[in-house]
C-alpha cells in the first residue's frame, strides 16, 4: 500500500489532490519569540517582512530568502526559537496552569517544551523534558541553555522501563509520539522515500504503548496532549479510539473550532492540520483528560546549600543539585533519582577550590539589568572570543555583557579588560 492509498481511508479524492498539491510547494518557515529578551515591536522593527501568526501569540512566519534567522546572533542569544507553526499549536491548546508539573515524553529537539515555556512566561511551572536518545537529548539541553529557561529538567530515559515509578505524578503530559512522518515529506526527502505501511503499523504499536504509559503517570483531572506529524489514520484516530475503549477513566476534550482545522467524523474533537488548510507542515493533535479529582504532589524538603549564590543573583529556587562541580537549581518536587538527567534545571555555575564561576545559561536566564552594554564592534569581537578593553568603574569580578538590551554571556572584569567567557564551541 502506498501513501495515497493509505490516506484514502478517510480523505476524499478531491481533498487528497489539494493536499498533494500543497505538499509539492515550498515549506513554510516560522519562529516563536522569547519576549523576555525582545519585544514584538522591536523584533518587527528589525525584521519588517515577518508576518504575525493570526492566533498564536509571539509567533511569526518568514521567508527564508528574506532572513536567515538561524545565523543571527539573536538565535544564539535565545531571542527566538525556529519551529514549525503546526507544532506550535500544541502549546496553545495545552493550557498551562500555575504550579503545573509537566512531562514531555519524547521531547527532542525541544520545540514543544520550549513553546509552552515561552507561551507562559508569566506562570510558575516545571517541566521534565525527556528523550530516549541521549544524543538528541544533548541537543535539547543546548536549546534550553540558549533560551535561558530555568524551569526545565532535561533527561534521557526509556519510560517504558521506569514509568511505574511515576504513578499519577504529572498533571500535564506532552506525548509527541514517534511516527511515520508524512507531514515531513516536503521538509525531508528521506521521510518521503522511507514511508511504508509497515512503518505506519510499527509506529502505531509504539504509540499505543506510550499513551498507556502516559495515562498511568497522569494525575486525575490531568491532561495529555497527544500529537504526531503523520497523516495516517492508524497513528491518529485509531490510537485514540482504542485508548478510549481500553480506559474508562479517560475522556476526550474538544479542541476549539477553526476553519484551518480538519476533523474526521469518527473523532470530531481532535484535529488535523493539513498544509492545504493551515500554514504549516502538518500535525494531528488530540487532548485527553483523566477523570477524577487531582491529588497533590508531596513536596520534598527544601534543600539549598548555596544560598549565597541565590542571593547574589536574586534567584528564587527551592532545590539544589550538584553534579561534580556544577550547581543546578530547580523547583520540581519530583524524586529524580530514577532518571538519567542531563540538565537538572538552571545550570548556575561551577565551584572549583571554593571559587564560583557563573554559567552561560545563567547569563541567558537573568535580565539585562546592570549588564555591560557593548557596541556593535565589541559585540562581534565578543562572539569571536576576543578580550575587550573597556575602562569601567567596576570592581574585579564577573559581569554580564549585552547588546541592544539582550544578554550575550559573562565576562571577568579586571583592570580595564573584559576577559571573554563566551563558550568556545559557540564562537564565530
Amino acid at each position: 500500500m502506498d501513501f495515497v492509498s493509505n490516506i484514502k481511508r478517510y480523505l476524499s479524492d478531491e481533498f487528497i489532490t489539494s493536499l498533494l498539491e500543497a505538499m509539492d510547494k515550498e515549506r513554510t518557515n516560522s519562529l516563536i519569540l522569547n519576549v523576555a529578551k525582545i519585544s514584538n515591536e522591536k523584533f518587527e522593527k528589525m525584521f519588517p517582512k515577518v508576518k504575525r501568526h493570526p492566533y498564536i501569540n509571539n509567533v511569526y512566519y518568514y521567508n527564508k530568502f528574506d532572513y536567515e534567522f538561524g545565523k543571527s546572533f539573536l538565535f544564539d542569544c535565545g531571542a527566538y526559537y525556529i519551529m514549525d507553526a503546526s507544532s506550535l499549536l500544541v502549546s496553545k491548546f495545552l493550557q498551562i496552569d500555575e504550579g503545573d508539573n509537566v512531562l514531555d515524553m519524547c521531547a527532542a529537539p525541544g520545540g514543544k517544551t520550549i513553546s509552552i515555556c515561552l507561551e507562559n512566561l508569566d506562570k510558575h511551572f516545571e517541566v521534565i523534558s525527556n528523550d530516549i536518545s541521549y544524543k538528541r537529548a544533548l541537543e535539547l539541553s543546548k536549546n534550553i541553555e540558549h533560551l535561558g529557561l530555568g524551569n526545565v529538567i532535561v533527561t534521557s530515559n526509556d519510560f517504558s522501563k521506569i514509568y511505574k515509578n511515576f504513578k499519577e505524578k504529572f498533571n500535564k503530559i506532552i506525548l509527541d509520539a514517534p511516527c511515520s512522518g508524512s507531514a515531513m515529506f516536503r521538509k525531508n526527502d528521506l521521510a518521503k522515500s522511507d514511508w511504508t505501511i509497515e512503518k505506519v503499523k510499527a509506529c502505531a504499536s509504539i504509540q499505543l504503548e506510550l499513551l498507556n504509559e502516559a495515562i498511568y503517570m497522569l494525575q486525575k483531572d490531568g491532561i495529555i496532549s497527544y500529537s504526531t506529524c503523520s497523516f495516517s489514520y492508524e497513528e491518529n484516530e485509531e490510537i485514540i479510539l482504542e485508548t478510549l475503549k481500553n480506559h474508562e477513566d479517560v475522556e476526550i476534550i474538544n479542541i476549539e473550532d477553526n476553519k484551518d482545522f480538519y476533523r474526521t467524523k469518527e473523532l470530531k474533537e481532535a484535529i488535523h492540520l493539513f498544509p492545504n488548510l493551515y500554514e504549516g507542515e502538518g500535525q494531528f493533535i488530540c487532548l485527553l483528560k483523566k477523570k477524577g479529582n487531582s491529588s497533590q504532589i508531596k513536596e520534598q524538603k527544601t534543600n539549598i546549600k548555596s544560598k549565597k549564590i541565590l542571593n547574589t543573583y536574586n534567584l528564587n529556587f527551592k532545590y539544589e543539585k550538584c553534579v561534580e562541580n556544577t550547581i543546578y537549581f530547580h523547583n520540581n518536587p519530583q524524586d529524580l533519582s530514577t532518571l538519567t538527567t542531563i540538565r537538572c534545571g538552571l545550570e548556575c555555575g561551577s565551584v572549583n577550590k571554593d571559587i564560583f564561576t557563573p554559567s552561560f545559561q545563567l547569563s541567558h536566564y537573568l535580565n539585562n539589568e546592570n549588564s555591560i552594554e557593548l557596541t556593535e564592534e565589541e559585540r562581534k569581537r565578543y562572539l569571536h572570543g576576543e578580550e575587550i578593553k573597556k575602562d569601567l568603574s567596576l570592581q574585579k569580578g564577573y559581569y554580564i555583557v549585552s547588546f541592544e538590551g539582550i544578554n550575550l554571556g559573562f565576562v571577568k572584569y579586571n583592570n580595564g579588560t573584559l576577559k571573554n567567557l563566551y563558550p568556545k564551541g559557540l564562537r564565530h
